[in-house]
């Protein structure tokens, strides 16, 4: 793993001498499609098959802040890249590079030529046997007016300016059976193992990341033949039942008013729990400030997957992550009910989810699809916590 890692600093580094063959790349390729995020990760790479990951479309969708652009070759393979911020006025250009034994992409930001990410995957028998990932932060826009090789130094000497990715793959029986990891984000390194399963077809089925510390986590889940409803009112049930477990484990000296079920739109849909007594004081309901992290609830990711995983998937397939805030909000409605049943709550007890960051200002219509009634907003009005 060391050694790799080494070998892909050296390598990021060779590359900022390739700034020429950008202007190269973006005269190959058959045809253009266009993207509202950055599509064809370098990881998802197969002989067989180059996934892109999200929507393309043939003309350039509607976008306030950002285009992505890819030329692609005869099969349908990424040659070019080409983005950038019409907001803050950075451009990024990419190029790709195929052969039986490796591919590679090198992205460089256009303003200050630093190769802001480099990814290297090899193959042994048509199969992944390593990928090596290096990313600098900001996309190597902003680095003190640093340009070119002049940058650097700069980014190696501050672990803050950098992110890293190891993976060597084993192989048996013609696929990938596990896989050893290495991330370095900042100052911290982690490492971790990947276990594949496979359906008696032979399809994959699901990659889970087991951590050093022993814990698990699903990285990928295929796609079910349930339905979208479905897959996420299983979800909403299983979260549910699992806060009102989790709460009912504590011992709070005083009976629940609310309870926050805080999350992360498009990163993290497995929520925070945050309970507050009809002791506690609450500004604007908003949780997150006023009750002590100690009290907060961590719910276990392993309990949710490979569903989490499965809607994850499909959500960022779709590039709509809607679904993944309904199902809160149903998650959410039946902690409202169930409570009473099981919990000490007290008069207008509600349970709501929100991502205060996107949607602080839809603060009553969330309670409302939480369960909130005329009575709770009169009893969190009456002692102060909603204005």
């Amino acid at each position: 793993m060391e050694q790799l890692r080494e070998d892909l600093w050296n390598r990021w580094q060779d590359c900022f001498n390739r700034f020429h063959e950008v202007a190269q790349a973006s005269q190959f390729g058959e045809r253009t499609v266009y993207a509202n995020r950055s599509l064809f990760p370098l990881k998802d790479y197969t002989p067989q098959k180059f996934p892109a990951g999200g929507r393309v479309f043939p003309s350039p969708p509607e976008s306030i802040n950002s285009y992505h652009e890819y030329r692609l070759d005869s099969t349908g393979r990424p040659v070019y890249m080409a983005s950038g911020h019409t907001v803050n006025h950075f451009d990024w250009r990419g190029l790709y590079r195929y052969s039986a034994e490796e591919v590679e992409y090198v992205e460089f930001c256009v303003q200050t030529q630093v190769v802001s990410v480099f990814a290297r995957m090899t193959l042994r028998d048509g199969l992944p046997h390593t990928f090596q990932k290096f990313e600098v932060n900001g996309g190597g826009s902003h680095l003190g007016g640093r340009m070119g090789t002049g940058a650097i130094g700069y980014i190696l000497q501050n672990p803050q300016n950098r992110w890293a990715q190891i993976l060597i793959y084993d192989a048996l029986e013609n696929r990938i059976s596990s896989a050893r990891t290495l991330e370095q984000a900042g100052e911290y390194s982690f490492r971790a193992k990947l276990a594949y399963s496979y359906s008696d077809s032979g399809k994959l089925e699901r990659i889970d990341r087991v951590r050093e510390d022993g814990s698990k986590a699903t990285e990928f889940a295929a796609r079910t033949k349930v339905g979208m409803s479905g897959l996420t009112a299983k979800l909403s049930e299983k979260i549910a039942l699992k806060t009102i477990e989790a709460l009912s484990a504590i011992d709070f000296d005083a009976p629940l008013q609310t309870v926050e079920m805080s999350f992360r739109s498009v990163t993290n849909y497995i929520p925070c729990v945050i309970p507050a007594t009809e002791l506690d004081s609450i500004t604007d309901m908003g949780h997150v400030l006023s009750i002590d992290q100690g009290r907060w609830i961590s719910l276990k990711a392993e309990d949710f997957e490979p569903e989490m995983a499965d809607l994850a998937g499909r959500m960022d397939a779709a590039e709509s992550w809607e679904p993944g805030s309904k199902m809160l909000r149903q998650a959410a409605l039946m902690v409202t009910r169930l409570a009473p049943d099981s919990l000490k709550v007290a008069e207008g007890f509600v349970a709501f989810a929100i991502d205060w960051e996107f949607e602080g200002q839809e603060l009553i219509t969330i309670l409302k699809k939480c369960g909130a009634t005329a009575a709770t907003f009169r009893k969190l009005r009456s002692i102060g916590w909603l204005e």
